[in-house]
């Protein structure tokens, strides 16, 4: 396994990968999306603290599945939500490395947004700026709450960096968390202007979908439709992003040819 160099502008490239495998199979894409999704919030209200530890520990499962997933596209193969699953379909080594991959992550996280919650403003001044909010608009206007917010995106954001690359580095190169782990980072240290490309490029996008449904707002005097494809659109962007990640593996890192899905290298 070799790291690869890129130039900065190859994160807008992944980006656009990511939208471009996204459109050749939308409904695969979201498809799995909203299975995890729904996976996860069940979860969260069926076992509430623990449900969330155990969605966030399936979360680096779910970033190797979309990867799979776009891989399959690449191939011209149907994606299903087998993909979710088939990293378990490998050896016993690789399911209990990608098991204390996802329990690590999960503890990393968990600590992290309880950092920023003791760093950031208090509990009840959140609650009372959120229940006198009139609106969406009101509530991320307020200070307190961009507070909040950036301080949660400071602490978590380098968390999922790290773990960012780990789950494909176990399945296809066949090595232990740690090791997974330190390749992740420094994947992500050597070439951190294409990931800060990346993450403005998909900014950018959001942004682009929050005038584009503004100006539908305003053309198409049907709120409930406007909703609807707003959704639709979110979903397919969200869809995107995490198919892009494929891209980033690829690009990062120059191993031998990974194996086929669940195979033994």
């Amino acid at each position: 396994m070799k790291l690869k160099l890129v130039k900065a502008s190859q994160g807008w490239v992944w980006v656009r990968q990511g939208l471009l495998a996204c459109r050749q199979q939308p409904l695969g894409y979201i498809g799995l999306l909203g299975l995890s999704s729904m996976a996860s919030m069940a979860l969260m209200i069926a076992l509430q603290s623990i449900g969330l530890a155990i969605a966030l520990g399936l979360l680096p499962s779910i970033w190797l599945g979309f990867m799979l997933a776009t891989r399959r596209v690449l191939t011209g193969q149907v994606i299903t939500p087998a993909v979710l699953i088939e990293p378990y379909r490998a050896d016993a080594k690789v399911r209990r490395e990608l098991i204390v991959l996802g329990v690590l992550y999960a503890l990393a996280m968990l600590g992290a947004t309880q950092l920023a919650t003791w760093l950031g403003p208090d509990l009840s001044v959140l609650e009372d700026i959120q229940a006198k909010a009139q609106d969406l608009g009101d509530l991320v206007t307020d200070p307190a709450v961009q507070q909040s917010m950036l301080l949660d995106l400071a602490l978590t954001l380098p968390v999922t960096l790290l773990f960012l690359h780990a789950p494909a580095l176990i399945l296809w190169a066949r090595v232990p968390v740690a090791k997974a782990l330190f390749f992740s980072a420094v994947a992500i240290w050597r070439n951190l202007g294409a990931f800060v490309v990346f993450g403005l490029g998909w900014l950018g996008v959001l942004c682009a979908l929050a005038v584009a449904a503004s100006v539908l707002a305003l053309v198409l005097p049907v709120p409930l439709l406007v909703n609807v494809i707003t959704m639709a659109a979110s979903m397919w962007l969200a869809a995107g992003l995490y198919g892009s990640l494929y891209f980033t593996v690829v690009d990062c890192f120059d191993p031998k040819q990974p194996p086929e899905d669940g195979a033994q290298a």
